[in-house]
């Protein structure tokens, strides 16, 4: 029989310990996914070599990457992340995406001790400090079935993408039906189309709904809607992740910034918890100029980066920028029904 491995001698009680000083240990993780750039042959060996496959529900030639850090790359529309192949070594068996470095991950991955141990006894500190930071839609994608652990630690979680109707017409200013034409969706990897909408409103629910199941502190959302007449899709359309949200936030402050621009709409959405444990829901919100795609000015979409990014504060913090038109204030106490989670 095998020597038991001095670790396992230890009382549980500091095993727990130890654990805490592994797995909450960066400040910050982004989380998206990155295009792989160079031949054919080597996108190829890239992604099926080593009895690799590509990971399903994200465009096709993309890897998923969760990353130690604050990487702006992975959320940008206008300057998107990239692997270049030919300036990196070929992976290893243990570097795909089915071994996502984490160190959460990694301690699960031990053995089935110290899997149970986590999953049972393990107890996130209430002083954790870890931001997430999530690609909108395919970051969220990633976190949601690859390292939906990440979502216990967090003290932030930080959303930023682009979102296309493909339900809603602007023009009508209503939904329409399959005749109509609709904007047309990257091929993702293993012919799985992620259900977005209903991702964002789990990952919503999980910290801000009635059985709130993550003590997230602070969510911060921003989307851009792309259309000189996107502004209707906003709040017209059942499946935008602002309506998402706010079908979804049972109860706290609720801020919205909704900058108006000639080529697209952004919203800046942000809920946090009331100090005062009363069940209720403020929103507050703000409608700005967006200036882009000038000569000078910013690309179309890079709003979608917080330049503050990755410091955030806890309660709500105006943008800098031109002075908001109107503020709205509209209390609500939730009744005793909870919100419709899709």
């Amino acid at each position: 029989m095998a020597d038991l491995c001095p670790f396992f001698v230890l009382p549980v009680e500091l095993r727990l310990h130890i654990y805490s000083f592994a797995v909450l240990d960066d400040p910050s993780i982004t989380i998206g996914t990155a295009e792989l750039i160079g031949s054919h042959p080597d996108i190829v060996h890239r992604l099926y070599g080593g009895k690799r496959s590509p990971y399903p529900g994200i465009p096709e030639h993309h890897e998923p990457v969760v990353e130690a850090g604050f990487n702006a790359s992975l959320l940008s529309a206008t300057n998107p992340a990239t692997i270049q192949l030919s300036q990196v070594a070929p992976l290893s068996d243990d570097e795909s995406h089915e071994y996502a470095h984490t160190a959460h991950l990694a301690l699960l991955l031990v053995n089935k001790q110290v899997n149970t141990e986590l999953k049972s006894h393990f107890k996130i500190s209430k002083n954790r400090q870890t931001s997430l930071f999530l690609a909108y839609p395919h970051g969220l994608h990633v976190c949601r079935t690859l390292t939906p652990h990440l979502l216990r630690q967090a003290r932030s979680v930080h959303v930023a993408g682009t979102y296309v109707s493909r339900t809603f017409c602007p023009i009508r200013s209503a939904c329409v039906g399959p005749r109509e034409p609709a904007p047309a969706l990257p091929k993702c990897n293993g012919g799985v189309t992620p259900n977005s909408t209903k991702q964002l409103a789990d990952l919503i629910a999980s910290a801000f709904g009635p059985g709130a199941t993550h003590d997230v502190q602070k969510l911060e959302l921003r989307t851009y809607y792309p259309g000189e007449d996107s502004y209707s899709t906003v709040w017209g359309d059942d499946d935008s992740p602002t309506v998402v949200a706010l079908r979804n936030i049972y109860c706290g402050e609720v801020g919205i910034e909704v900058w108006r621009g000639r080529h697209g709409t952004g919203v800046y959405l942000t809920a946090r918890h009331i100090g005062d444990g009363e069940k209720k829901r403020i929103v507050s919100t703000t409608w700005r100029r967006l200036e882009e795609g000038g000569r000078n000015g910013p690309k179309c979409g890079s709003w979608i980066v917080d330049p503050r990014w990755p410091e955030w504060d806890q309660g709500y913090t105006m943008s800098d920028g031109p002075k908001g038109d109107l503020i709205i204030h509209r209390p609500h106490h939730p009744a005793g029904r909870a919100p419709q989670v899709l």
